[in-house]
């Protein structure tokens, strides 16, 4: 037991250099004017706020844009441990409505992002006494591009859609500084930095025409190198609105 609690005791908290931001599925149809969603993303650590937009055009045409923010701060008794990410993107397709309830749409975006860590650990001293060590920290920029299938039902109160995005990260600088405990796992970052992801999501929603309640699942593959230190799963609720052309007359 006392050696079960010294390997439990003398670790470091987990962190992820990936994880998947919420996907933009507005299932827009012709007489929409203007769509927005704000919810909060929880994932296996790091957890963030973020909102969504899109403008349908002319011609089934529409933009849409994404920002996340957040991460986790595990720090202890002034020793450092946390990651902090920064994410914006945009995008733009096609969107198709048929049989009154179904919605088809296709997208494709670039986004970029950053992110800052820091490292601690807790050592065993010996008498059942564990201190917090710094261990260095990372810095990083990635960019992605993808393109994002979605299909869908919206009916009054409820809509639900499958969509599922291909990815493809590029993490163009990884910038350590004096890490010992994460050398490896950011060795292996540096190595495969241009993985691709493929990532299904199912989204739920419900509540008045315009304005509902959002659930949505998202599952993220590392087509080719599983072992990279990213995030498989991810969930995220919030608001989710959309104005049209009849609210606007009324």
């Amino acid at each position: 037991m006392f050696l079960i609690s010294v390997l439990l005791n003398s670790c470091s908290y987990p962190h992820y250099y990936y994880s998947t931001n919420i996907q933009n599925v507005p299932l827009f149809k012709e007489n929409d004017l203007l769509y927005g969603y704000a919810a909060a993303s929880i994932g296996e650590v790091n957890n963030c706020f973020e909102i969504q937009a899109g403008l349908p055009l002319s011609g089934h045409i529409a933009l849409l844009a994404n920002y996340m923010a957040g991460g986790k701060d595990n720090t202890n008794y002034s020793v450092a441990d946390y990651s902090h990410i920064h994410y914006f993107e945009g995008s733009a397709g096609f969107y198709t409505s048929f049989k009154d309830i179904g919605v088809f749409e296709l997208y494709g975006g670039y986004g970029k992002g950053s992110q800052q860590h820091a490292f601690a650990f807790r050592e065993y001293d010996g008498w059942f006494s564990w201190t917090w060590v710094p261990d260095g920290t990372v810095d990083m920029t990635f960019s992605k591009i993808f393109i994002q299938p979605d299909i869908g039902v919206r009916l009054g109160w409820l809509g639900s859609a499958f969509s599922c995005r291909l990815s493809k990260l590029n993490f163009n600088e990884i910038n350590v500084y004096n890490t010992v405990y994460r050398k490896d796992e950011l060795d292996l970052l540096k190595r495969f930095s241009t993985p691709w992801i493929i990532e299904p999501a199912l989204t739920f929603r419900a509540g008045t025409k315009s304005v509902k309640g959002q659930i949505q699942f998202i599952f993220a593959t590392n087509l080719a190198h599983p072992d990279l230190a990213f995030e498989e799963f991810r969930i995220n609720a919030g608001l989710h609105f959309i104005l049209s052309k009849k609210q606007e007359e009324k």
